[in-house]
């Protein structure tokens, strides 16, 4: 019998040969991450661990709204000069965590990632183990190691070419549609397939990026020659091309064409409630952003661009554009993708999730807003009364331009 790629990795981690889905282990992490969000600074003020195994950076409050803030941030500051931690990224360094670190070339195939939030699902893009741990990260901090549970395997196979104006982000949306809230229970999902050995690390980042709204404990993708091609400028760090075995044992598998995938679109009141955007098409709306830690990437911007190119933003509309870090901003300068937007009427934000979690731009009673971002709940950007459409870069660029929701694929050719 053989082994998944979480199974190997796991394995690694606590020393062993193998592992088996059900056991309880205590496993030795690669690295320990944290933003900065309030209490998050507490956790370690006081570490046992390597400090070569710690990462720290800001990416929620690109500038201190507050006092607290500020002194929250300062207490990251004050722990990195203590430990001389040099995997930190302070204000105006870095940019959103969750592509920065891929970008630094701290994530690499074969490791073993822990962070506090879910959302490091979305590193197993590039073939290694990056789970949320919740409190339990203090434990990593204090003594070195955490206890997991070693997870079932959920295989998704991709196949079939991407249509214009669909995307990765199109193909979560639509597990998450089929398969429901525990349609993953507990389990780790391997993404394969001929369609994923085509896909950017951009898109592999954006389909492992929410898994955990499937109950999931993490998502990976199988290190290939796109990984090794994308780490090439940013690491010599040697690492492994951790691959499951043929006869590997999986609890589930499922399959997509993803050439018969539509845009999806996430309606409110929560990102369960997922249509196709033809169902959709036609609701008015006063705000578009693209950003947060699934969008804002290069392939975004081109895209908006794409559509946006020589036209002009709905004048009832406010389209925010948050590049996803510096360099991508850079890159898209580079490329003319910024002045193409600005000149239709977008305001290019700085690299945070601020709006995503409602930390500005907030939206007021009865205003409708279509998102990149990761969750759509009441309340998230703003007034109770306000609501949150998700969909995909593509479609929040065309909304923004009509002033209503819409399909992207009529400005796609």
């Amino acid at each position: 019998m053989g082994y998944t790629i979480s199974q190997k990795i796991l394995a690694r981690g606590c020393g062993r040969e193998s592992v088996q889905p059900g056991e309880i282990i205590y496993a030795k992490p690669d690295l320990l991450w944290l933003y900065d969000w309030h209490g998050f600074d507490g956790l370690i003020r006081n570490i046992n661990i390597d400090p070569d195994k710690v990462a720290l950076n800001i990416d929620h409050y690109f500038s201190p709204s507050s006092e607290n803030v500020a002194k929250l941030h300062q207490n990251f500051r004050n722990t990195v000069k203590k430990y001389d931690i040099k995997k930190f990224y302070d204000v105006g360094r870095g940019g959103i965590g969750f592509h920065l670190f891929a970008e630094e070339g701290h994530i690499r195939p074969g490791m073993l990632i822990m962070h506090i939030d879910p959302h490091v699902s979305t590193m197993g893009a590039l073939g290694a183990y990056c789970v949320g741990v919740g409190g339990d990260v203090m434990a990593g901090f204090m003594t070195g190691e955490i206890w997991l549970r070693v997870p079932e395997t959920l295989k998704v196979t991709l196949t079939g070419k991407f249509r214009n104006g669909v995307t990765s982000r199109d193909v979560f949306e639509r597990l998450l549609h089929d398969l429901g809230p525990d349609g993953a229970q507990g389990k780790v999902i391997e993404f394969t397939g001929p369609a994923i050995r085509e896909m950017s690390i951009e898109g592999r980042l954006v389909l492992c990026n929410s898994v955990q709204y499937l109950s999931a404990e993490t998502a990976i993708v199988a290190g290939d020659e796109i990984t090794r091609d994308y780490l090439k400028d940013k690491t010599d760090i040697a690492y492994e091309m951790v691959q499951s075995d043929p006869d590997a044992v999986y609890a589930q598998e499922v399959s997509y064409d993803v050439s018969e995938i539509e845009p999806m679109v996430v309606t409110p009141p929560d990102v369960f409630y997922i249509k196709p955007v033809t169902q959709v098409v036609g609701r008015k709306i006063n705000q578009a952003f693209i950003g947060t830690c699934a969008g804002g990437r290069l392939e975004d911007l081109r895209v908006a661009a794409q559509i946006l190119k020589g036209k002009k933003v709905h004048p009832d509309v406010r389209f925010l554009v948050f590049p996803i870090t510096p360099k991508t901003h850079r890159d898209a300068s580079k490329e003319g993708l910024i002045d193409i937007l600005v000149e239709a009427g977008a305001m290019i934000g700085p690299s945070t999730c601020g709006p995503c979690f409602g930390g500005f731009a907030q939206l007021l009673a009865g205003e409708t807003c279509i998102s990149t971002g990761t969750m759509n709940v009441a309340g998230r950007m703003g007034s109770v009364q306000a609501e949150i459409f998700m969909g995909n870069a593509a479609t929040v660029a065309a909304s923004a331009l009509t002033g209503e929701i819409t399909d992207p694929r009529a400005f796609l050719s």
